[in-house]
């Protein structure tokens, strides 16, 4: 139950280290066998040699034996295992004498012998631990007037020695290769991710009141490089929406505040005088004012709608545009003096979308014609086969719209100079909404240069039933 909490606390908390414990880890195993094979190869090798020199019969013409008695260069040879210390060969060779160790009968059996042999004899052994001491080799040879065994014992110390160098030394160099390879994935890992942690700072700082500033962008043109560019542009969206909302707001304040401080002034001079307060007068205006700021609300929700995209989600079905512009046309009230000239294809030319919406653009078009039309209003549906399009043309024969305003016109509460004024003027949402229900239907709507009068053109994709 407490180990786990234990592990967890020792696993690296950050992408650096475990990178580097991985990059060891993985180093460590390779470098580990190849150098433990290489100390094993060394091993075998020098333990053959020592095998090999302590087989050659040199040593063995320099002992004498007579009866029970052995000696080397005339110096007595000792039993084995006595505390006489044995007698030397060289500085490696040593000798010591076995009687026969005979059985109960008191004779010895060839098996006893051999078995005998075979204890006395070892062909050494070297430990791949500097730490832990080496087997000598041990050779028996038997003489026919010795009634035993003499024991070349053959030291292997200086043949450790050498192995231990040679561990330490592989030890050495994979401890130095690990900690190089470590290190270097350390500081490699480190340098990747340092654009990444300047990312992360610089957006940590980031807040509503200072969306200006941008993540840096790596000089290489690598996957961080692209992360930090495709944040930046979220940030510029992200920056162009709060501006969009913060002006919007500040707009639609100063737009209910207009018609909500009329209806205020209004009752609240009637209230100060009742009795000479035109009281039928009264409620028609404040009955208009409401009307307005309802209207303004309703304008209000539908952007927000439109600019949620929530219309893309909602149902869509094939339409005919013919019949909704017709519909639109017909129902149309204008101003006196002012007629509709309603131009379209004998056939149906049908599109995909909202009936509503697609209603409420020829409507938002046709209410911006009748604010400016002297005389006539032109409305022209054709379908465009070349581009699979439906364009509706709606034109008025008024002032007109200068280019330099082309483009803000479709801007969200924007009404122009001329436009200003409590009879003709909008909110200057008409427009702006026309856009945005448009680019919903994966459509345009944009002003065509004309030489009279302002010309709005619609353009949808048409569907093939």
């Amino acid at each position: 139950m407490h180990l786990l909490p234990l592990l967890r606390r020792l696993y690296p908390s950050t992408i650096r280290m475990r990178l580097t414990l991985l990059a060891t880890v993985i180093a460590v195993l390779p470098l580990a066998a190849a150098a433990t094979g290489t100390a094993l190869a060394v091993r075998s090798s020098i333990l053959e040699g020592a095998q090999q020199r302590s087989a050659e019969p040199g040593p063995w013409w320099r002992v004498e034996v007579k009866g029970d008695r052995a000696t080397y260069d005339r110096e007595r040879i000792s039993r084995c295992g006595s505390t006489s210390p044995p007698a030397p060969g060289d500085q490696r060779i040593s000798f010591c004498m076995k009687p026969y160790d005979l059985s109960s009968s008191g004779a010895p059996g060839p098996s006893g012998h051999d078995a005998m042999y075979d204890a006395l004899s070892h062909q050494g052994a070297l430990s791949l631990g500097p730490w832990t001491p080496s087997a000598p080799i041990q050779r028996p040879n038997a003489y026919p007037q010795f009634p035993g065994y003499v024991v070349l014992t053959y030291s292997l110390e200086a043949e450790q020695a050498q192995l231990d160098t040679v561990v330490w030394s592989l030890a050495g160099g994979t401890l130095a290769l690990v900690g190089l390879i470590a290190g270097s994935t350390w500081f490699a890992v480190g340098r990747v991710l340092r654009p990444v942690e300047a990312i992360r700072a610089e957006f940590a700082e980031l807040s509503a009141h200072h969306l200006d500033r941008r993540v840096p962008v790596p000089r290489a043109g690598n996957e961080i490089a692209r992360l930090a560019t495709t944040m930046n542009t979220t940030l510029n969206r992200l920056q162009a929406a709060v501006g969009r909302q913060r002006q919007f707001t500040t707009d639609a304040s100063h737009e209910l505040r207009t018609p909500l401080a009329c209806l205020r002034t209004e009752l609240e001079l009637a209230l100060n005088r009742p009795d000479a307060a035109d009281w039928p007068r009264v409620v028609h205006a404040a009955h208009q004012d409401t009307m307005r700021v309802q209207e303004l609300t309703e304008d209000l929700l539908l952007l927000a709608r439109l600019d949620a995209e929530q219309g893309d989600r909602q149902p869509r079905r094939t339409v005919d545009l013919t019949d909704v512009v017709r519909e639109e046309t017909v129902r149309r009230r204008p101003p006196h003096g002012i007629g509709i000239d309603l131009r379209t294809g004998p056939g149906p030319v049908a599109v995909q979308g909202h009936p509503a919406l697609l209603a409420r653009v020829i409507g938002n078009l046709l209410d911006n014609a009748e604010r400016y039309a002297t005389g006539t209003i032109t409305v022209r549906l054709t379908h465009d086969p070349h581009h699979g399009t439906a364009v509706v043309d709606v034109l008025d024969d008024g002032p007109g719209i200068p280019p330099e305003d082309h483009r803000r016109i479709f801007e969200r509460f924007t009404r122009l100079d001329d436009a200003r004024t409590q009879d003709t003027g909008g909110v200057g949402l008409g427009l702006a909404i026309a856009q945005r229900i448009a680019a919903v239907h994966r459509g345009t709507l944009e002003i065509v240069p004309s030489a009279r009068g302002a010309h709005f053109s619609l353009r949808l994709p048409t569907h093939l039933p």
